[in-house]
């Protein structure tokens, strides 16, 4: 019996953002719609991402809400709430370098996160409680390589990094902050504006995440796709309002001897929500969003809310 609920338990509290199964590093719909192109202005830049997600309905392979999984011949229910949040502050360096015509920039963003996992499970007619969580460093990103290529009614950019594995970590704790496993990221962004002054823009990005094996562990997680979308519209230098979505979807499954799910099963996630932006100051903005997520298939299905500064070596206006 306690192997069994610890194995349940585990199930629930995997990974950062409380996926039942492996999870990508990269969170959709955290960032400000228009941070995908590479500032304008050489210097440096300093932007906080704060996030707070929570989640109580746990989707099957099918997309159905489930309070129970069979292990073997025993089934076990259970009722989970996860809550989790982060702090993420972002040190951009736009150089005046130029690469392959594009401008080129560099960022890097470690990251503070905390989980608390509660869950309820019963099985054999005995119920049990269980209530974790734990605030630390989590997975440190760094990106060396961001291009941008701009003209009056475009930006274009592309970018890869690496998630690397500092955050406390252990293969066999129920409350681990990092992830245990490096992330290769390559990233292309799109904008469109629909008018010379870029105060209309149409947003299109692409994500790709390939993950190593997991210390400690002979897990591989399945690579991640992501598209993130939306429409962006100024109503003054200073006031911005956007919506915006995003899918996500695990494209291979998860390998190795040591999975506890079926691995060709994969995660799928999307979203949809808005933001609202204001500038304070000529060189300081803050942004408020709000995402909601639907139809997500092998893992929770939660909202969050993210509050991010940023602020910029030049004035904006």
């Amino acid at each position: 019996m306690k192997r069994l609920t610890t194995t349940v338990f585990l199930l629930v509290c995997i990974c950062g953002l409380a996926q039942a199964r492996e999870p990508g590093h990269y969170a959709p719909g955290a960032a400000y719609l228009r941070d995908f192109a590479v500032p304008p202005q050489s210097g440096f830049y300093y932007e906080q991402y704060n996030v707070y997600y929570w989640a109580d309905n746990f989707k099957d392979r099918n997309g159905d809400s489930v309070s129970e999984l069979t292990i073997g011949s025993t089934t076990v229910k259970f009722d989970a709430d996860v809550d989790s949040w982060s702090i993420t502050p972002t040190f951009m360096w736009v150089t005046e370098k130029k690469i392959l015509g594009g401008d080129y920039a560099l960022y890097v963003s470690p990251t503070i996160a905390s989980n608390d996992v509660s869950a309820n499970l019963s099985a054999i007619n005995r119920g049990i409680d269980f209530d974790t969580d734990n605030t630390g460093l989590w997975d440190l990103y760094v990106q060396p390589l961001w291009l941008g290529w701009r003209d009056k009614r475009y930006d274009l950019s592309f970018g890869m990094g690496l998630y690397l594995p500092i955050g406390e970590y252990e293969s066999d704790a129920s409350n681990s902050i990092g992830l245990g496993f490096m992330t290769l990221l390559t990233q292309a962004a799109g904008y469109l504006y629909l008018d010379q002054q870029q105060a209309s823009a149409l947003a299109l990005i692409a994500t790709y995440e390939i993950h190593s094996q997991k210390l400690g562990t002979d897990i591989t997680p399945g690579d991640h796709f992501t598209l993130e979308y939306g429409f962006s519209q100024y109503f003054s230098q200073r006031l911005e309002v956007s919506i915006s979505g995003f899918s996500q979807w695990q494209v291979e499954g998860d390998k190795g001897n040591d999975i506890l799910l079926d691995g060709s099963v994969k995660t799928e996630v999307h979203g949809i929500g808005g933001q609202i932006s204001y500038s304070f100051t000529p060189r300081f903005n803050m942004a408020l969003r709000y995402m909601i997520e639907y139809n997500a298939k092998a893992r929770f299905e939660g909202q969050f809310i993210a509050l991010n500064f940023f602020f910029t070596p030049k004035p904006m206006f």
